[in-house]
């Protein structure tokens, strides 16, 4: 009787899971609805993928190109060749620098598509000019957090990166992945919701954090993790658009494939972006009013409580 019991139990939490998915897949069509409508956001998308990438591009080249007023350079002791043994004063001020402008970018442009999204789910018409202009009309937030959370997200890579390179204690690098782990979800819980309240409300940053984690809190608590099936569903298309890739490059040479591949995974990847941030300004929505916005209603989306 216990077996039938146990088994009955692992059943109902794997269609719980099941279930979980196909709402997070309800979720992201109704988001993606939402982007339907509003174009725009895939262009804030596409310029913040841009305007990244040629961040990223001039944040690397001194390193890869191997400056001398970037690097140090020391001779490999096994192949006597000179390699990258460090960054200078310079070079590290340049990475800072550009890592603290990446995270400015990423934060303007995704307050440009909450702001859009806030008002078409509010009932409005929103157009280009619309998100953009609330973006700059918060900047001074805008580059105030930017620079926080880089700040944060850079410590966090170091930290990472020393635990997996120098922690030669394998138990204590276990519990330094742990402590790194639940100080990045506490951060996530905190800051959520930064950005609804900071570019609609016009919040401060303190301010914002600290009501933010109690809307996550007492609204959602960790089931809220498990609604987040637009990730899933977004890793599953681009698996899929590798494996096209691969067949076509097997059928019409590397080039097209990879073309294929590549496009289908840019593509991919801007449509999470667009409807993760859309699905915050509806959280954002439903945590202030206690009602999901009408569209999502009308499709049987009351909630985010994604029980598994």
């Amino acid at each position: 009787m216990n077996v039938n019991l146990n088994n009955n139990l692992v059943l109902a939490r794997g269609m719980g899971f099941f279930a979980a998915i196909g709402r997070g897949w309800k979720l992201s069509k109704l988001s993606f609805r939402v982007v339907k409508a509003d174009p725009e956001i895939l262009v804030y998308v596409l310029l913040m993928g841009t305007m990244s990438l040629a961040t990223l591009s001039a944040m690397n080249a001194p390193f890869f190109l191997e400056m001398d007023w970037a690097v140090i350079m020391t001779t490999d002791s096994i192949t006597n060749e000179e390699v990258v043994g460090g960054l200078t004063n310079a070079g590290m001020a340049w990475y800072f620098s550009f890592y603290m402008l990446l995270s400015i970018i990423v934060v303007f442009w995704n307050s440009a598509i909450v702001a859009n999204s806030h008002m078409r789910l509010s009932g409005g018409d929103p157009t280009f000019v619309y998100g953009v202009k609330k973006a700059f009309s918060k900047i001074h937030l805008i580059m105030i957090w930017g620079m926080i959370s880089g700040t944060v997200g850079l410590v966090l890579k170091l930290i990472r990166n020393t635990n997996a390179r120098e922690v030669k204690n394998p138990g204590l690098q276990i519990l330094f992945m742990i402590l790194t782990w639940m100080f990045e979800v506490a951060w996530w819980i905190m800051t959520f919701f930064m950005i609804p309240l900071m570019v609609i409300e016009g919040r401060s940053i303190r301010d914002s954090m600290r009501e933010g984690k109690d809307m996550m809190m007492k609204t959602f608590g960790t089931n809220i993790a498990s609604g987040l099936g637009i990730e899933f569903i977004g890793f599953c298309f681009i698996v899929l658009s590798v494996l096209i890739g691969v067949v076509i490059g097997m059928g019409l040479g590397v080039l097209p494939g990879i073309v294929v591949g590549v496009l289908g995974v840019a593509l991919t990847l801007m449509w999470v972006t667009a409807a993760n941030t859309v699905s915050i300004s509806a959280l954002y929505i439903f945590a202030k009013t206690g009602e999901m916005p009408q569209i999502y209603k009308e499709n049987g989306v009351n909630s985010f409580q994604f029980n598994v």
